[in-house]
């Protein structure tokens, strides 16, 4: 017996063959991009051990746990250069905790300054420092469109529009310039802008080492 097979028979068995093939090669491509994303987003160097014997980093690590805290991912990167780690953590504590510029100011600042520099670690450690220090979730979110919201006060609109043009601009114009000197004193924008320049660096920092965000909750996320 002679078997026919019709045209549009045979169409249709292509179109399911051309259809498995689409379907397998879409999700060998999904497998790829994935494997490479996991790939790209391993740190590129070791932590340092935490409990480490180092001269310079035992007595600073041993002094956070004293605290109640513990060595932070980017704690244990830079502690490959322990003498580096230690200046980078006197600039970074004294930014945070001391002079005249209120915590909530310096906060609101890091922020907007890591958000636009792609500095996912610190943004998300600052978050929560800044929730604790004043800031509110409808602030923190209404971050990107700020221009166009009315949950900043005049004060934070300054900070706001200074780190812009100091993160993205090449120059700060005189008028934005001139709003944070009708509002802030002169030792103020000092701390807010020494404090902008340093999340700038570390915000890179971050980047380029891919340090992972800490696994397990952390008491730096107090004011």
């Amino acid at each position: 017996m002679r078997l026919f097979v019709t045209i549009p028979v045979v169409l249709r068995a292509l179109l399911s063959v051309g259809r498995v093939r689409y379907v397998l090669g879409t999700l060998t491509l999904l497998i790829a991009v994935v494997a490479s994303s996991q790939e790209a987003a391993k740190p590129r160097l070791p932590l340092v051990d935490p409990f480490t014997q180092d001269p310079v980093l035992r007595p600073i690590f041993d002094g956070m746990r004293s605290r109640g805290l513990e060595p932070l991912n980017i704690h244990r990167t830079i502690g490959h250069a322990p003498e580096l780690y230690k200046a980078f953590a006197g600039l970074a504590i004294a930014l945070r905790f001391s002079g005249v510029t209120p915590r909530v100011d310096r906060e609101l600042m890091i922020l907007r300054t890591t958000q636009l520099k792609e500095g996912e670690y610190e943004f998300a450690h600052h978050k929560r420092i800044g929730l604790t220090c004043g800031l509110t979730e409808a602030q923190i979110d209404s971050l990107p469109s700020w221009r166009r919201t009315s949950v900043f006060n005049e004060r934070q609109r300054a900070i706001l529009g200074y780190a812009e043009k100091m993160v993205q601009a090449a120059d700060v114009d005189d008028a934005t310039f001139a709003a944070m000197q009708r509002l802030f004193s002169s030792q103020e924008i000092i701390e807010l802008t020494m404090t902008s320049g340093f999340y700038v660096g570390i915000a890179q920092f971050s980047r380029a080492l891919r340090i992972e965000m800490d696994k397990t909750p952390t008491t730096y996320a107090n004011c």
